[in-house]
């Protein structure tokens, strides 16, 4: 029930702010200039186009890609939008991260269960909903950037290995520990 609650209170701060930065911030912020214009050839299909400018490989348009495409499956079949480039606007991929930030929660919220169970359920989900506000997290859910994705792989990561679901957890560890696939650091080449 905890998790739950956690998923439903983090997207009652998450939605709302989402949009009111959409609607404050329409257009491509800070390092999104190069992010959501490489996203955008992806969801053309135009998989060999690069920006070298953009030092991150491209775990987090793949995802965007998938997420996007999962969410509109229906409107293809209604015919209500002609492509897949029409729905990768800024405001559906930075929705992206706004849903990843909503997994955070919910796997710190099970990182706690897990790793001190005698916090208890309404601890627990007060702690993760006080987390998930962390300002070097916060800022950067509601932009378009690999930082959230790669929280979640790290997060991810650790949950599944706490529960002995070691493949998943090598899984989650080989996308996040080559730090290519979500985040740069300063050795990533385009």
């Amino acid at each position: 029930m905890g998790k739950i609650i956690v998923a439903a209170v983090a997207s009652l701060w998450v939605i709302p702010i989402s949009i009111v930065v959409n609607k404050i911030v329409p257009d491509p912020y800070m390092d999104e200039i190069f992010h959501i214009p490489q996203a955008q050839q992806y969801c053309r299909g135009d998989f060999k186009t690069w920006d070298p400018m953009i030092t991150t490989p491209p775990g987090l348009y793949f995802f965007s890609l998938a997420y996007i495409a999962s969410l509109f499956p229906g409107m293809w079949i209604a015919n209500a939008v002609q492509s897949l480039p029409e729905l990768c606007s800024p405001a559906y991929l930075r929705s992206t991260n706004a849903f990843l930030a909503i997994i955070c929660s919910v796997l710190v919220y099970e990182l706690l269960i897990n790793l001190r169970p005698s916090l208890g359920e309404g601890k627990a989900t007060i702690s993760a909903l006080l987390i998930a506000l962390y300002p070097v997290h916060w800022f950067f859910i509601f932009l378009y950037y690999t930082d959230v994705a790669s929280i979640t792989a790290v997060l991810a990561m650790l949950l599944a290995s706490l529960k002995k679901k070691y493949w998943l957890s090598a899984m989650f560890g080989a996308c996040r520990l080559l730090r290519r696939s979500f985040r740069q650091n300063k050795y990533s080449v385009a």
